[in-house]
């Protein structure tokens, strides 16, 4: 009845063009009456109706490969490339032809396009391209667009292939460029490298990011503290070497306006009463040079903190924590005022990143459930004479 109710169509408006090409899929793609012939001769009346459907061109080029007629194929697929330069699913179809026959140049340029207008093909696309090239050069010069879009979908393509060799030359090209970006569309980047153990490369990216105006240029260490935003004055960016805030049940953590230690904000946690929280949710990466002793100092204001173990502060090795793990004192109850806490620590022969947290330990106690607030100011931390 489909079929009978199509035809009649086409004999009604033998003009249309939709018609003869809906007649020539049927017979190239449905099992029941495959018939190469006729896909072909409707599909040739089709672009003779209408020469300017791109979508067209791309089934009769198909049919001619159906046949083994690849010339004629490939004519097709020009012409609809031709028609639509720059439109995804016609730029797929033809890139995919030109892979097939082996021209993988050629199949880039069409890919090209593709990643440039559509992000629904990206992983298909970087999958099919290492398989068929394997040059990550190439792949990066002749396949991924000069625009940062594009840019960090194939640097979040390598990183969770955990090709750092081939990211770092898609990062310098990104930061190279003129365009500009987000400044947290980074941190795909330099958290991996701090996750991998490459913490000064990924200290470089951070002053890449910092280089271009992205953030903040207090956003760098001194001499006299090696933390950053340590006063808690720029928003907190929450990647890279910036304070991170990880949520967890049975605490809350946010900048504050309200009480502070140098104007005009610190960090504020408060404890629901609801759990018996083992908190290491906020945290900063700090480089630091090994076998060297170092003091972190910070204030902190406590208010109607319940339990035998309060927050405190704490440094450890950002790797391997057997080789240096140091707490300051807790505070508890109500301090009356902002509270200096000091931690002297010596790091380890291979420790050159430690994280500086702010934590609470689980009481081991029946009456362990936390609550009350916290505010943390003017954290930094300096090498020791």
């Amino acid at each position: 009845p489909a079929l009978s109710s199509l035809q009649r169509a086409a004999r009604l408006d033998a003009s249309n063009s939709d018609y003869q090409l809906r007649l020539g899929r049927f017979y190239e793609y449905d099992p029941a009456n495959t018939d190469p012939d006729r896909a072909m001769a409707h599909l040739e009346r089709a672009v003779e109706l209408n020469p300017y459907d791109p979508q067209t061109w791309l089934e009769l080029g198909a049919a001619h490969e159906f046949q083994g007629q690849s010339g004629q194929a490939e004519a097709c697929l020009r012409r609809a490339d031709f028609l639509a330069p720059n439109l995804p699913p016609v730029q797929w179809a033809i890139a995919n032809f030109f892979l097939l026959h082996g021209n993988v140049d050629e199949a880039f340029r069409h890919f090209k396009v593709v990643l440039g207008g559509s992000t629904r093909y990206n992983q298909v696309i970087f999958d099919t391209a290492w398989k068929a090239s394997g040059d990550g050069g190439k792949i990066l010069q002749e396949l991924v667009p000069g625009r940062a879009g594009p840019e960090f979908d194939y640097l979040a393509y390598l990183l969770s292939h955990h090709n750092f060799a081939d990211a770092r030359s898609v990062w310098k090209r990104i930061v190279t460029n003129s365009e500009s970006f987000q400044a947290a569309q980074a941190a795909g980047y330099i958290n991996s490298l701090i996750g991998d153990h490459r913490p000064a490369e990924a200290y470089q990216a951070w002053n890449d990011v910092r280089t271009k105006g992205l953030i903040a240029p207090t956003y760098t260490p001194t001499g006299q503290n090696l933390a950053l935003n340590g006063d808690f004055e720029e928003t907190l960016l929450n990647f890279g070497f910036d304070w991170r805030l990880d949520r967890t049940d049975g605490a809350y953590a946010t900048l504050d306006r309200t009480a502070f230690h140098s104007p005009s904000h610190s960090l504020l946690i408060q404890f629901a009463g609801t759990q018996n929280v083992n908190y290491a949710n906020v945290f900063e990466f700090v480089r630091v040079v090994p076998n060297r002793s170092y003091r972190l100092q910070g204030f902190m204001r406590t208010e109607g903190i319940t339990t035998d173990s309060g927050p405190r502060l704490q440094v450890r090795d950002a790797y391997d924590p057997r080789i240096l793990d140091a707490f300051s004192e807790d505070l508890k109850g109500d301090s009356r005022g902002w509270t200096p806490v000091l931690l002297d620590f010596k790091t380890a022969p291979q420790t050159d990143l430690i994280a500086i947290v702010v934590s609470r330990l689980p009481s081991r106690k029946l009456d362990n459930q936390i609550a009350g607030k916290v505010w943390v100011d003017d954290v930094s931390v300096a090498p020791r004479p």
